[in-house]
């Protein structure tokens, strides 16, 4: 079984969106380049970083579990 850091989870993009509040400023946690870092709060007990991609359209993204 791989350790949590190694795991990798696929969501819908409405998930992200509402886990991040729709992406909103107050979700930032970090700015590199043309990529934001949003914290997403899927419940009290589920929290990740999402990476979102630079290409909107393809609506690809990275998510790290905390």
């Amino acid at each position: 079984m791989a350790d949590k850091k190694s795991s990798v989870a696929i969501f819908e993009y409405q998930m992200l969106e509402a886990a991040t509040n729709s992406f909103s400023t107050s979700s930032i946690i970090r700015e590199s380049g043309s990529r934001i870092i949003y914290r997403a709060n899927f419940d009290e007990h589920f929290q990740a970083a999402v990476k979102k991609a630079d290409s909107d359209a393809d609506k690809e993204f990275e998510v790290i579990v905390l």
